[in-house]
């Protein structure tokens, strides 16, 4: 009923317009995209990503996959050992996507109380994505969850500027994957009015046993753009059924058959998501633009875990979000001025029940999270130095609400229960940028970002399990408290003809960091975690892209990283001076990309990366092997109306693991020694778009 009302509300939009100039609604239009974006001269560490390089590089797969593929620091992991279909998930620096803050058009897409986002809940997302902003480290002040290891916004197709056009688009290729799409965009017409919708549909069989996923999925934006008032309507919905496949293999079986699948054969989850927001800006001056959105967001479905062929632990969720974000921004001649405020409430149920037996629930809560926050930013263009601040105010209240809490290994009443956390934060951002020319500057900035632990941080207890619940972890206030950061980024920029450079160093200081220890609750993908006192990462990341030649254009991403937890208690005995699980010393991206002609081009690139634990007592047997895998893509376009691509991956075939675990197959505690999630072998996919 959700996906009907979203069509409707889709396809019952409309304005009355008057006649406008499109040129300067363009204009208006630049301005206007996220106020939360990093601007040029913003003492941010941050790579801008354009629809063109989107374009190069996206054939379907998971938004996580693409972002390895286009940015310093991020390494991301397949459930399913592809990259198309079925879960994927990334890391930036080390940290995992729970602690990066998501939006689209500035909206929150992360969850609100577990605070990750799952893009498989909306597959083919990066077919209507225009553009990307990655900022790393504690950037600048953003909607939701706390900016904390970093923010990504991802801004929806542009209506403004685009020639009205169809597009079909068909790919093919190894593990049974399929995925078409269509694509309408009107354009802007001269009343000013465009819209733009997406259909598509992705299956795969997935590399390992039992891994497929199918998967649906809608978009739509439309808008009214005038003189001095824009308004968007945009709202996507997908619906996707995966097998299950998170489990981590030991290696041993990996060898023996990498197709290894511990879940269940019988397990297939069934999720869908949707969100619709409504935006109006105006220009209220030349300098003067103030902006307002209203956005409602629902997700929801089950996951299985199969104890035999008759019975299973189904673990199910609801969550219904629903916020107002507004900004206001002021540009002078040396002042730039932004503001603005967010507020949401966000509400989630979970049930569990034991299949076949689903009349009566094992276990039923609910959780409400709401928040409002604050932020303002400033900037004094000088001659030659920018000066920048920024601070914002988060005010979070997360409550607890059950009824007669069962475990799922009999009756053991707990009674109802109800209890509540809130939290106060500051976070503060200072930083200067120096113009050295035109074309070159150096920067530094220095932020602090709290954040407060996860709904499953917090229930988790003794990690049984990903939704049971332990009422004593909510009595102790001290359980699991907030974290929060420090970070300091120097920078070098360079923008030529050319080609463009990027040097950053950073160090990010943690206090009561909620660091993964390794292993995961029982029965799920979700990691345990818990508060270390003090922990730091540091390192250096480049980005060289340069023409070195009419016909080649090469491009080196890398990024050299150390960590250090000071102590950590594994439960037996105090480890002092250990690294970071995941956090690999040293990640390479090289590509080079050849086109003797406009109709074609070929592109190499890799991905090298060093080893990293994934324990946090360091155990050497416990660690990610080393890798370096090489993909390959020919790229046909005799006219504007018709592509073709061949793309090849892992061309060398190399086994290689970016996540993994400690295994405990029979969850009594003792653990058989360690285990990987498959990545993807040696495959191919041809793709081809049709435009009309």
């Amino acid at each position: 009923m959700r996906t009907l009302l979203f069509l409707f509300l889709s396809g019952a939009f409309a304005l009355t317009a008057q006649e406008i100039d499109s040129a300067d609604s363009v204009m208006f239009y630049e301005v206007q995209v996220v106020s939360t974006r990093a601007s040029q001269l913003d003492p941010i560490s941050f790579t801008n990503i354009s629809q063109s390089q989107i374009e190069e590089r996206y054939l379907g797969q998971d938004p996580a996959a693409l972002l390895s593929q286009l940015s310093p620091s991020i390494l991301s992991y397949s459930d399913a050992g592809t990259n198309i279909g079925n879960y994927v998930q990334f890391r930036m620096r080390g940290i995992d996507q729970t602690r990066i803050n998501t939006t689209l058009n500035g909206v929150p897409l992360n969850d609100m109380v577990d605070q990750g986002v799952f893009f498989s809940n909306f597959s083919d997302f990066g077919n209507s994505v225009s553009s990307i902003q990655i900022q790393r480290g504690v950037g600048i002040a953003s909607n939701g969850v706390a900016s904390y290891g970093g923010a990504i916004d991802f801004e929806t197709p542009r209506l403004t500027g685009a020639e009205p056009h169809t597009e079909l688009e068909f790919l093919s290729g190894s593990f049974g994957t399929l995925r078409m799409s269509a694509e309408v965009n009107s354009g802007l017409t001269n009343d000013g009015f465009g819209a733009y919708g997406k259909l598509s549909r992705t299956k795969t069989n997935g590399f390992k046993n039992n891994s497929g996923s199918e998967a649906y999925s809608l978009f739509f934006s439309g808008g009214y753009f005038g003189e001095k008032d824009i308004l968007t309507l945009t709202a996507f919905a997908g619906k996707t059924q995966n097998d299950q496949s998170y489990l981590p293999v030991l290696l041993q079986d990996i060898e023996a058959d990498p197709k290894t699948n511990y879940n269940h054969p019988n397990d297939t989850d069934d999720f869908g998501q949707e969100l619709v927001m409504l935006k109006y800006t105006r220009a209220m001056s030349p300098q003067l633009t103030s902006s307002t959105t209203a956005y409602y967001g629902h997700a929801g479905g089950v996951f299985p875990f199969g104890l035999d062929d008759e019975t299973q632990l189904v673990f199910g969720l609801e969550n219904d979000h629903v916020g107002i974000l507004s900004d206001i921004t002021y540009s002078g001649a040396r002042w730039d001025l932004k503001g603005g405020l967010h507020a949401y409430t966000f509400l989630r149920k979970n049930v569990n029940y034991t299949a076949p037996n689903t009349s009566n629930p094992d276990y039923v809560d609910k959780t409400t999270k709401n928040e409002i926050s604050l932020w303002g930013k400033a900037s004094l263009n000088l001659e030659d130095f920018s000066l920048y601040g920024d601070a914002q105010i988060r005010s979070v209240g997360l409550d607890f609400e059950g009824e007669e809490v069962l475990s799922f290994g009999g009756a053991v009443p707990a009674g109802p229960f109800s209890e509540g956390r809130s939290w106060l934060f500051f976070n503060p951002r200072v930083g200067m940028t120096y113009r050295l020319d035109e074309r070159s500057q150096l920067y530094a900035s220095i932020g602090q970002t709290h954040r407060e632990p996860t709904r499953t941080d917090i229930l988790q207890g003794d990690g049984s399990s990903v939704n049971e619940f332990s009422f004593a972890s909510l009595i102790d206030d001290e359980a699991v408290r907030h974290e929060s950061v420090i970070d300091l980024e120097l920078g070098y920029r360079l923008e030529g003809s050319d080609g463009s450079f990027t040097a950053t160093a950073f160090y990010m200081d943690f206090t009561n960091e909620i660091a993964a220890v390794g292993a995961l609750a029982e029965r799920s993908y979700v990691a345990i975690r818990q508060n270390v006192p003090s922990s730091m990462r540091a390192g250096i990341e480049l980005e060289g892209r340069m023409t070195l030649s009419p016909k080649w254009q090469g491009e080196l991403v890398t990024t050299l990283m150390t960590s250090n937890i000071e102590t950590f208690d594994n439960g037996s005995e105090i480890i002092e001076d250990v690294n970071h699980i995941f956090a690999p010393s040293a990640i390479v991206k090289p590509s080079i990309m050849f086109t003797p002609s406009s109709s074609w081009y070929a592109r190499i690139s890799g991905q090298i990366a060093s080893s990293s634990f994934i324990e946090l007592s360091n155990d050497d047997e416990f660690t990610t092997p080393g890798f370096m895998t090489w993909d390959l893509s020919l790229n046909y376009q005799p006219t504007d109306r018709l592509a073709l691509s061949i793309n090849a991956f892992n061309l060398l075939d190399e086994v290689y693991f970016t996540d993994g675990a400690p295994v405990d197959l029979d969850f009594d505690g003792l653990t058989e020694g360690p285990g990987y999630r498959i990545q993807p072998p040696r495959h191919f996919y041809l793709m081809a778009k049709i435009g009309f």
